[in-house]
């Protein structure tokens, strides 16, 4: 996947190295020279030197094919202006990460499809959403030792009918992830699933898992039947 990070911080720069490894394209932009030249000799990242928030710099990065953006920028306004530009350039996802709550409403107005909540936006919680669009809600316990998330259960999926104890057992599935809710489609209350529960087409799983295992959860919580 071709993806452009906006920013050349600490945590760009740790995205970028995450999705290289996972042999992602991707191109780092950053307005400091010297962030650009380092990264690109420490991990081997394409970088643009130039502000993020000029439809130039984010074209000469290759913004008119690219299939993810993502602001990692340290002000809100400037990620969501790059936003805007990428959403202009046809990017169709883009995540971002929100510092200041009193701006959630102008990234989603930005079209920013992933918004990660939080103080701290960590790595594998952005190389999660690259790699697992679906998944709708992350949130790290214990300084990343385990994550809770959400996946919604559409049509064709492996889940889709099956009980949560089937789903639990089966061999591929973590040994450290629970499944410890269920959203019903069409309802905004939680249940606690018990191991006879069915889960169907349109619910909402909410699991915990060991941040080691939250990859291999994710994607058979996802798979297609």
């Amino acid at each position: 996947m071709y993806v452009i990070i906006a920013g050349g911080g600490a945590l760009g720069r740790e995205v970028a190295t995450a999705l290289i490894d996972r042999r992602h394209d991707v191109v780092v932009v950053d307005h400091d020279k010297y962030a650009c030249d380092s990264i690109y000799a420490e991990i081997g990242a394409v970088t643009v030197h130039g502000g993020a928030t000029n439809l130039h710099v984010l074209r000469d990065a290759g913004g008119e094919r690219a299939a993810l953006l993502i602001t990692a920028m340290p002000s809100d306004a400037d990620n969501i202006a790059c936003a805007l530009l990428g959403r202009s350039l046809g990017i169709e996802r883009i995540i971002g990460r929100l510092r200041d709550v009193s701006y959630a409403s102008a990234y989603e107005v930005a079209g920013v499809t992933h918004l990660i909540r939080s103080t701290r936006m960590l790595c594998n919680q952005v190389v999660l959403h690259v790699e697992h669009p679906s998944v709708e809600e992350i949130v790290s316990i214990g300084d990343d030792a385990a994550q809770i998330f959400s996946v919604p259960v559409l049509a064709g999926s492996w889940c889709a009918g099956r009980r949560v104890s089937e789903i639990a057992t089966n061999r591929k599935f973590p040994r450290d992830c629970l499944l410890i809710g269920l959203r019903r489609a069409g309802s905004t209350s939680l249940e606690i699933p018990r191991g006879d529960t069915c889960v169907g087409v349109g619910d909402s799983i909410l699991a915990i898992a060991a941040g080691g295992d939250i990859d291999r959860a994710v994607a058979i919580l996802t798979r297609k039947g």
